[in-house]
């Protein structure tokens, strides 16, 4: 049977999801063979193919940022005889307060299920976390590579257009700003706003409620899912991103990935006061601004607020953009995405 070096199990990820992107990029510099197994149905369909895709998997080392597939790898590995490693992304147990449809019986199952993939993760030839407090915090072989902003993916700055317009991109859904950002622009008259990302399927029948009665609805423009360089194409020429996070548990201790690949971009950011946020909008040389998070539509007042003082107050909009410009270079050589391409090759040489 043919081989490769590689095998990354995907299986609740679009093939476009921005750090599976980037560690595919860095294999393939460090001149690592993969295949790749990504989303193609939901949740169910997302817990079955976990205990049948790696028995098909060609890879000397098995790969997946899923805890679904962690569990399942934490046994099929072992009876393969394969090294196999996970990408810990967020803190499921604080996902899953982040998620309308975790109530009663299903948020139960949902959090024994978070629990057996923090279990199974700590057990994996190689585990990666995103941040240093996402468990497991204690491994066989643990390493953090933080979501910061991969120079590889993104444009350099540029000069902004001449007509005010702003820029999102990620997960669009409520409890990451979309009402806000839609209600802020309405308050607005001349600013525009590009979002990218897919909708959460329970978000949408009230945006195209939305869509169908705001004054706004034309001047705000929905690209779906893009890979992560066509996604930052559209920070060529914008003047500002957003990040109007709803202050959810998991939102609280979380580093946005976008805030840093906003100012990586030359892009002054409005986002709301969250203690990881606020570290960096308040740093000195201050990229941005920051919007209080007593609701949505508090969030929306003041953002649409500082939006209509930046465009009505060229200089204003001047000093923030000066300050965000001095942030670009440090951003943009944070990536340490190579890391893991380093520690699998490691894993592949093991088996050999």
């Amino acid at each position: 049977m043919p081989t490769c070096d590689v095998s990354i199990i995907a299986l609740g990820r679009d093939f476009s999801n921005a750090r599976l992107q980037r560690i595919m990029r860095s294999l393939k510099d460090q001149q690592i063979s993969y295949e790749v197994f990504t989303k193609r149905g939901g949740r169910i369909y997302r817990v079955i193919a976990a205990w049948i895709v790696p028995w098909r998997a060609k890879g000397k080392v098995l790969f997946t940022p899923d805890p679904e597939s962690a569990i399942a790898l934490s046994y099929i590995a072992r009876l393969r005889r394969k090294k196999w490693a996970v990408d810990v992304r967020e803190d499921y147990k604080l996902l899953i307060e982040d998620r309308a449809w975790a109530k009663g019986s299903k948020k139960v199952v949902a959090t024994i299920l978070a629990d057996w993939a923090v279990s199974a993760s700590a057990s994996a030839d190689l585990t990666i976390t995103v941040d240093d407090w996402v468990k497991p915090l204690a491994a066989k072989n643990r390493i953090v590579v933080h979501n910061s902003p991969d120079a590889r993916f993104l444009p350099e700055p540029t000069d902004i257009e001449a007509k005010p317009r702003a820029i999102y991109v990620g997960d669009v859904r409520q409890s990451r700003g979309l009402f806000s950002m839609l209600r802020a622009i309405e308050m607005t008259d001349d600013w525009t706003l590009d979002i990218i990302g897919n909708i959460a399927p329970q978000d949408q029948s009230k945006l195209d409620q939305w869509r169908k009665n705001s004054n706004a609805a034309d001047r705000v423009r929905f690209h779906g899912n893009l890979s992560p360089k066509d996604a930052w194409l559209f920070a060529k020429g914008a003047w500002v991103g957003l990040a109007l996070l709803n202050p959810t548990p998991a939102f609280k201790r979380a580093w946005p990935t976008k805030i840093g690949e906003y100012i990586a971009c030359g892009l002054p950011v409005i986002a709301t006061d969250l203690p990881r946020i606020a570290e960096v909008i308040l740093k000195d040389p201050r990229p941005g601004a920051l919007v209080e998070t007593l609701n949505e539509e508090v969030i929306a007042m003041q953002t649409a607020g500082i939006l209509n003082s930046w465009a009505e107050n060229p200089d204003e909009y001047g000093e923030v953009r000066t300050r965000t410009l001095l942030n670009v270079e440090s951003w943009r050589s944070a990536a340490s995405y190579d890391r893991i391409a380093r520690e699998i090759s490691g894993l592949i040489d093991q088996v050999r």
